[in-house]
C-alpha cells in the first residue's frame, strides 16, 4: 500500500502533473509529508528551513533534482496557506515555526480522500486548441436523466456543427481515467463563454455545491467575483422557470428560454448573437417630424392618382420584398412589405395577414416610415406573446436592421 507521506510524488511524479492535481489532494499529500517530517524531528519547521539548499527535509521526496526547488515553492504557496487557514498547521509561538495540529492528525486518519493511482494521475486533460476568431463555449449542465443528456448533446452538436461555435463538452473531451474536477476547471477558465443549461436539479446541486455541478459553481462564482460585469456566463433555461432553475449567483442575469419543445428559433438566435458579439441593432434614427404641417394620416393612394392601389386583392399586388411570420399557439400572422411603382415614383406598403385575410390597417409611405412601422409592429407582437419564426429581409440592405 502506498505510504501517504510518499503519495504525492507517486500520484504526480513531475511538476507539470503536480500542478494539475486538485488543491484538496495536494493539501492532503503535503500534510502527510509534513507529519512524517515532524515524526523524524521533534522541532517545528518553517518555510525557510523547508526551502534550504539540498532539500534536507526531503519535502520534495521522489521528484527529479532539477524540479525539487520548484516543487517546494509550489507546495509552500496555496496548499501550505490552505492548511494554515484550516487549522491543520499551527504556529504555537507566533515565530513562523509550525507543527501539525491535533486536528491535522485527525484529518489524516479519515479515509475520505482516496489516493489516485499514478496511472490515472498521469493522464492529462487535453482540450482542443483555440481557433482564431471562433467563439469558444463550455456547456455546463447536470445529468438529470437520459433524455436531458441527449438534449444537451444535440444542442451542443447544433452549436458547433451548424453555428460554427467551438464547444467544450464532457461527452466529447473528458475521457476515462481523467480527473473530472480538473477538466471542469480548465473548461471554465479557458472558454470565452459558459452556457449554463438551467434545470431545477442543476440549481439545487449548484447552490448546495454537490458533485461536478457544485465544483463548476465554485469556479464560476470565483471568476464572477473577479469580474462582476462579465457577460461570460449565459443562462439557457431548459426546464422549469428562470426563478427555480438557475443558481442563486445567476438569478440576476438575463438568459435565453430554450424550454419549449422544439425550442424557439428566435431564442436560439439570441444566444448565438451573444456568443458572436453581434447583438440586434435598433433601426436607424429617423428625421425630426415637420411640426409646422398639419398631421395627415397615411392613407392608400386615391384611385384617381393610380390604377394600382391598396384596394386590389393581395394576389394582384406586387410581390413582397420583405416579410416575417409570427406564431402564437398555432395562430400565424404574416407581415409583408411591398414596393410599388405609382406615377413613376416608388412607394412602400406594410400589411399583415392571417392566412389570406388582411388583419391590420393598410399603410403606405416612404421607406423610412415603413421600416419604422415594421419595427414597432415586431416589438408589439413579441410583447403580445408571439414568436417570430421566419424573417426574410429581402434584397434591400436597409431592411437588415430588422434582423
Amino acid at each position: 500500500m502506498t505510504d501517504p507521506a510518499n503519495a504525492l510524488s507517486e500520484a504526480a511524479p513531475s511538476l507539470e502533473l503536480l500542478k494539475r492535481l486538485p488543491v484538496e489532494l495536494k493539501c492532503r499529500f503535503l500534510l502527510a509529508r509534513l507529519e512524517k517530517i515532524g515524526r523524524s524531528d521533534s522541532s517545528a519547521f518553517s518555510k525557510h528551513n523547508l526551502m534550504m539548499i539540498g532539500d534536507p527535509w526531503q519535502l520534495a521526496y521522489g521528484y527529479p533534482d532539477d524540479e525539487k526547488t520548484a516543487v517546494r515553492e509550489h507546495l509552500l504557496n496555496i496548499p501550505w496557506t490552505r492548511l494554515v487557514n484550516d487549522g491543520y498547521l499551527v504556529d504555537l509561538k507566533g515565530r513562523g515555526f509550525y507543527k501539525v495540529s491535533e486536528e491535522g492528525l485527525e484529518h489524516l486518519k479519515q479515509d475520505n480522500a482516496p489516493i489516485p493511482s499514478p496511472a490515472i494521475a498521469k493522464i492529462p486533460i487535453n482540450l482542443p486548441s483555440r481557433i482564431h476568431d471562433v467563439p469558444r463555449a463550455f456547456v455546463s449542465y447536470s445529468w438529470d436523466d437520459e433524455a436531458h443528456k441527449a438534449w444537451v448533446l444535440e444542442f451542443a452538436t447544433r452549436l458547433q456543427g451548424e453555428s460554427g461555435i467551438q464547444i467544450i463538452l464532457d461527452r466529447w473531451h473528458l475521457h476515462p481515467g481523467q480527473e473530472r474536477l480538473h477538466f471542469m476547471e480548465q473548461a471554465v477558465t479557458t472558454s470565452d463563454f459558459v452556457i449554463i443549461v438551467g434545470t431545477e436539479k442543476y440549481a439545487l446541486r449548484a447552490d448546495s455545491r454537490q458533485g461536478g455541478v457544485g465544483y463548476d459553481a465554485g469556479v464560476i462564482t470565483a471568476e464572477m467575483a473577479e469580474q462582476l460585469l462579465t457577460n461570460k456566463f449565459v443562462p439557457a433555461l431548459r426546464r422549469g422557470s428562470f426563478q427555480k432553475s438557475l443558481p442563486i449567483y445567476l438569478k440576476g442575469r438575463l438568459g435565453v428560454d430554450l424550454s419549449a419543445n422544439p425550442y424557439s428559433v428566435d431564442e436560439y438566435e439570441r444566444l448565438t448573437r451573444v456568443l458572436y458579439g453581434e447583438p440586434i441593432q435598433p433601426p436607424p434614427l429617423g428625421k425630426k417630424p415637420d411640426f409646422s404641417q398639419p398631421h395627415k394620416p397615411a392613407l392608400a393612394p386615391k384611385e384617381s392618382e393610380s390604377p394600382v392601389g391598396m384596394a386590389m386583392p393581395a394576389t394582384q399586388r406586387p410581390n413582397g420584398i420583405s416579410y416575417a411570420r409570427y406564431d402564437k399557439q398555432g395562430k400565424w400572422i404574416t407581415a409583408v412589405v411591398r414596393l410599388w411603382e405609382i406615377g413613376g415614383k416608388q412607394s412602400y406598403s406594410f400589411e399583415t395577414f392571417e392566412g389570406d385575410k388582411l388583419v391590420s390597417e393598410e399603410f403606405m409611405d416612404t421607406k423610412d416610415e415603413v421600416l419604422s412601422r415594421f419595427f414597432e409592429y415586431h416589438r408589439h407582437m413579441l410583447k403580445d406573446g408571439y414568436k417570430r419564426m421566419v424573417f426574410t429581409p429581402g434584397p434591400d440592405p436597409e431592411f437588415n436592421v430588422l434582423q
